[in-house]
C-alpha cells in the first residue's frame, strides 16, 4: 500500500471519491463478466483477461482507500489478492504449456522427447489442478459477497455526487502524485538495469513497472490520447521484464524436475540409456531457456536506454502536470482577496518534523497560501517527504542555493557540507528532482495592491546573505532596483523584518536548520488588510528529528546542529575546541555530567558506587585494553549517566539513558564523545553493541572497539552492585592469559550480585577473551 502524502485540498472534495466510484464500477462490471466467462468456458484467455482485471483493481483500490472505511478495505484489497494469486497461477501454467509445445514443435522433439513429455504432462496435470483451485476460488469470492460489497458501496458514492460537477483538476492533482511516486519506485532499481544476474531485483522492477502501468490506467481518460504511448511503453518494460522473470522461473525449476524424473524412471526399471536421453532432453530445454533469457535481458537494456535517452520519465511527469491548476494559479487566485494571510517559509532542509509543525501551526491561523523561499533540501532525513508536503499543500516554491547543488554533477563542497549534499543526491527521487529543475530562482506576485518579489538569497545574488544587522545601506541600494513592495528572503536562517525607502524586506528564519542559537522553528506570517508581519517561532519535536538522521547513519554533529538550533560548522569548531582541552579537565567534566545526572535521577548512590568499581577495573586492565585518560574519562562518565533513563520507567531504560545522553544538550560532550558515551551506558544490560544499530553506525572499527571493551566493564561493575547497596567494598584485579580473577571483598551475602555477574560477564568475556572469575569474601 502506498502511504505517502496526498493533497489537502482534496481530501474533502467528494470529486476524487466519484472519480474512483466511476473507474472501479467499469472495473467491476468487466470482472463479472469474466467470472462467468472462467466458470462456463473453455476458453482460457479468460482466465489472462480475469487475472489482469483483478490486478487493475487491486492497484486502483490503494488510490482511493481515503473513500472507503478502514475495515472494509482491509477485507476488500485481502479478498482480491487471492483471487489474483490463484487466477495468476493458472496462467502461468497456460503459457508454460504453450511454451513446452512450441519448442517440441521448433526442434522437432515431439515423438521422442521423454523428457518433454513428462515435463508438459506434469504441467497439464497442475493446469487441471489449478482450475479446480480457481473455481473453487471464485466461488468464495462470490459468496463473500466482497464484489457485491464494493459495487453498493460505490453506486451510493454515484448517487450522492450525480448533481455535482466533477473537479477534473483536482483529480488530475492526485493522479500526478500517484504516478509520481509510482515512477519512483521503478527508477530507485535503476541500479540492476547492467546487470545481467540479478534475478530478484529484475522481477521486482517488472512489478514496479506493472504498478506504475495499472496506476497510469486508472486515470488514463483524464490525458491527450488517454496516455497510450507512454503505457505502452511501461507496458514494454513489463512484457521485456515478465518473460526474463520466466525464463528465471525455467531455469530454477527445471533441474530440480530432472532430478525427480530420474527418480521416477529409476524406480520403474527404466533402460539407463532412456534416463540418459530424458536429462540431454532437459538440459537442452534449459539452455534455450537460457539464451532466451539473454535475447529479452538485452532487449530491455535497450529499451532502458532507448527511453532514457527520450527523457521519457521526464516527459512522462511533464504531461501527468498539465491539465490541473498549478500552485502558483491557486497562490495568485488566494493572493487576489483583499484579505488575504499567507505563511512565509524557507530553509526546509530536508526537516519533515518541522515542516509539518509550521503547515499545522498555519493552516490553524487561517492561512490562504504558503510561499517558500528556497532551499528545500540539505541536513534533514526526509527530503522526498518533505518536497511531497510541499507539493500537496501548494506551496509556490523558488530555488535555493542547496537545492542547486544537489542537482550539480559535479561536488566540490568538503567537510559535513558535502556528506550533506552527497546524502541528499543519493536519497532524492528522480520526480523530485524534476520538480527542483521546474523551480524559478525568483518569482513576482501581486497581494492585494503590492507587489512581493521572492528569491532566496538577495535579488542580486542567490549566494548572498542578508542578515538583520545588514548595513541599511546595502537594502537601500536593493530597494531601489528591485521594483517591489515586499522582498521576501531565506538563505541567512535569521528571522527579521525590516522597512527601508517603503521596501519591506523579510525573512522568516528557517523552517528546518535554525542557526541562532534557538532550535525552534521559525516561519513568517503576512497579512494584506492593514499590511503586517508576524514572525512566528514554534517548538517541534526536535529530538525526533534529530534521532532520524541518527537512523540515517549521519554524524552526531548533524542532530547536535537541530537540538541546539546552531549551524554543522559551529558545532564542529566547537567539538574542535573541545578536543584541544587537557586530559587534566576530565574532573570538570565529570562535575558536570553529574549534576545533569541528577536532573533525571537524584538518588546517585548506585551510579558512584558503580563509578569507583568500573574505574578501578579499568585501571587494573591497563595493560589489555592499553586505553588512556580519555577513555578513561567516558567510562566514569558513562557510569554515572548509565541509569539516568530510570526517570522514564524501568522498560528499556538502558535505550533511553542513550536518547537522554544524546539528546541533552547540556552534557559538556563533543559529538563524537555523546555517541561513545551514550553507547556505553547503552550496552551496560542486555544485548551486545551490533553493527547495524544506529548509534554505531557512524562511527569507526577504533572507536566501536573501546565502546564495547568500556561497555564489557560497566556491565560487570554494575552486576556488582546489583542490589544497589553498595556491599562491595573494594576489588582487586589479577589478569592472566586465560582469565580475569576479581577478589571482592563484601560487607553482606552477595548472592543476588554473584547471580548477576554470571549473567553479565558475557561481553567482557568475548571483549577481552579471558574467563571472568569473582571470588567473594568478607573483611
Amino acid at each position: 500500500m502506498d502511504t505517502r502524502v496526498e493533497p489537502c485540498n482534496c481530501k474533502k472534495s467528494s470529486s476524487y471519491c466519484q472519480f474512483g466510484a466511476e473507474a472501479l464500477t467499469r472495473l467491476l462490471g468487466a470482472f463479472e463478466s469474466q467470472m462467468d466467462g472462467v466458470q462456463n468456458s473453455e476458453d482460457k484467455e479468460y482466465v489472462h483477461k480475469m487475472r489482469v482485471t483483478s490486478r487493475r483493481i487491486r492497484a486502483a483500490l490503494p488510490l482511493f482507500r481515503k473513500c472507503f472505511r478502514k475495515k472494509s478495505y482491509r477485507e476488500w484489497i485481502k479478498e482480491i489478492k487471492k483471487v489474483t494469486r490463484f487466477l495468476g497461477a493458472a496462467r502461468d501454467l497456460d503459457v508454460q504449456i504453450i511454451f513446452i509445445e512450441n519448442y517440441a514443435k521448433k526442434f522437432d522433439a515431439g515423438n521422442a522427447s521423454t523428457g518433454l513429455d513428462l515435463l508438459l504432462t506434469r504441467q497439464r496435470d497442475r493446469r487441471v489442478d489449478a482450475q479446480a483451485k480457481v473455481i473453487i476460488g471464485l466461488q468464495q469470492l462470490e459468496d463473500s459477497g466482497v464484489i457485491k460489497n464494493i459495487g453498493e458501496h460505490y453506486d451510493q458514492v454515484l448517487k450522492e455526487t450525480t448533481t455535482r460537477q466533477l473537479d477534473s483538476s483536482c483529480v488530475q492533482e492526485k493522479a500526478c502524485l500517484h504516478v509520481s511516486a509510482k515512477v519512483d519506485d521503478f527508477l530507485a532499481m535503476e541500479d540492476c538495469v547492467y546487470r545481467e544476474n540479478e534475478v530478484l531485483r529484475h522481477h521486482e522492477m517488472r512489478i514496479c513497472a506493472k504498478w506504475l502501468r495499472y496506476t497510469m490506467e486508472v486515470f488514463s481518460h483524464l490525458y491527450k490520447d488517454e496516455l497510450s504511448e507512454q503505457i505502452g511503453i511501461v507496458k514494454k518494460f513489463q512484457d521485456t521484464l515478465g518473460e526474463m522473470h520466466d525464463c528465471d522461473v525455467w531455469i530454477e525449476y527445471i533441474p530440480r524436475f530432472a532430478a525427480e524424473v530420474k527418480n521416477e524412471l529409476l524406480s520403474k526399471g527404466e533402460d539407463r540409456e532412456n534416463i540418459n536421453k530424458a536429462e540431454q532432453e532437459l538440459s537442452k530445454f534449459v539452455e534455450h531457456v537460457r539464451e532466451r533469457r539473454k535475447t529479452h535481458y538485452r532487449s530491455f537494456v535497450r529499451l532502458w536506454e532507448e527511453t532514457k535517452g527520450k527523457n521519457f520519465f521526464e516527459k512522462l511527469m511533464q504531461e501527468m502536470n498539465l491539465g490541473f491548476m498549478t500552485a502558483e494559479k491557486k497562490v495568485r487566485e488566494a493572493l487576489a482577496s483583499p484579505d488575504a494571510k499567507i505563511a512565509v517559509l524557507a530553509d526546509v532542509h530536508g526537516n519533515l518534523h518541522a515542516l509539518e509543525a509550521v503547515i499545522q501551526d498555519a493552516e490553524r491561523r487561517g492561512v490562504d497560501a504558503f510561499l517558500n523561499a528556497g532551499d528545500v533540501l540539505g541536513y534533514g532525513a526526509f527530503p522526498n517527504k518533505v518536497v511531497e508536503l510541499l507539493r500537496a499543500k501548494n506551496v509556490v516554491s523558488v530555488l535555493g542555493n542547496f537545492d542547486s547543488e544537489v542537482m550539480k554533477k559535479d561536488d566540490k563542497k568538503k567537510g559535513e557540507k558535502k556528506l550533506a549534499l552527497r546524502v541528499a543526491k543519493k536519497e532524492l527521487a528522480k520526480s523530485r528532482e524534476t520538480y527542483l529543475h521546474s523551480l524559478p530562482r525568483s518569482i513576482t506576485l501581486d497581494m492585494a495592491g503590492k507587489k512581493l518579489l521572492m528569491v532566496h538569497g538577495s535579488p542580486d545574488s542567490i549566494d548572498e546573505h542578508i542578515y538583520p544587522d545588514t548595513p541599511e545601506k546595502r537594502l537601500k541600494e536593493l530597494a531601489r532596483t528591485v521594483n517591489a513592495d515586499v522582498v521576501i528572503m531565506g538563505h541567512s536562517h535569521l528571522q527579521f523584518a525590516r522597512e527601508v525607502d517603503g521596501v519591506s524586506f523579510i525573512n522568516p528564519g528557517s523552517v528546518g536548520r535554525p542557526d541562532d542559537g534557538n532550535p525552534q522553528t521559525a516561519y513568517a506570517v503576512v497579512n494584506s488588510n492593514p499590511f503586517s508581519v508576524q514572525l512566528v517561532r514554534l517548538n517541534y519535536d526536535a529530538e525526533a528529528a534529530a534521532e532520524a538522521l541518527r537512523k540515517k547513519k549521519l554524524p552526531e554533529s548533524f542532530a547536535q546542529m537541530l537540538l541546539r538550533g546552531v549551524s554543522v560548522d559551529a558545532i564542529v569548531s566547537e567539538d574542535r575546541a573541545k578536543n584541544r582541552r587537557s586530559e587534566l579537565s576530565c574532573g570538570e567534566i565529570v562535575k558536570i555530567t553529574r549534576e545533569i545526572a541528577k536532573k533525571y535521577w537524584q538518588d546517585m548512590e548506585h551510579p558512584e558506587q558503580v563509578r569507583k568499581l568500573a574505574l578501578t577495573l579499568f585501571d587494573s586492565l591497563g595493560r589489555l585494553h592499553r586505553m588512556k585518560a580519555q577513555e578513561r574519562c567516558w567510562l566514569e562518565c558513562a557510569a554515572i549517566l548509565h541509569d539516568v533513563g530510570l526517570s522514564q520507567g524501568t522498560r528499556g531504560h538502558h535505550k533511553t539513558s542513550l536518547r537522554l545522553i544524546l539528546n541533552d544538550t547540556q552534557l559538556p560532550f563533543t559529538s563524537l564523545e555523546r555517541r561513545v558515551v551514550g553507547s556505553i551506558a547503552r550496552y551496560h544490560r542486555k544485548g551486545f553493541p551490533k553493527e547495524n544499530h544506529y548509534n554505531l553506525a557512524p562511527l569507526n572499527a577504533a572507536a566501536k572497539r573501546k565502546i564495547t571493551l568500556l561497555s564489557s566493564i560497566l556491565r560487570v561493575t554494575d552486576a556488582l552492585d546489583f542490589t544497589h547497596q553498595s556491599i562491595v567494598e573494594r576489588i582487586e584485579v589479577d589478569a592472566g592469559l586465560k582469565k580475569v580473577k576479581l577478589k571482592c571483598t563484601v560487607r553482606c551475602d552477595p548472592g543476588l550480585e554473584e547471580q548477576a555477574v554470571n549473567k553479565k560477564k558475557d561481553l567482557f568475556e568475548e571483549a577481552f577473551k579471558r574467563n571472568l572469575i569473582v571470588e567473594w569474601e568478607k573483611p
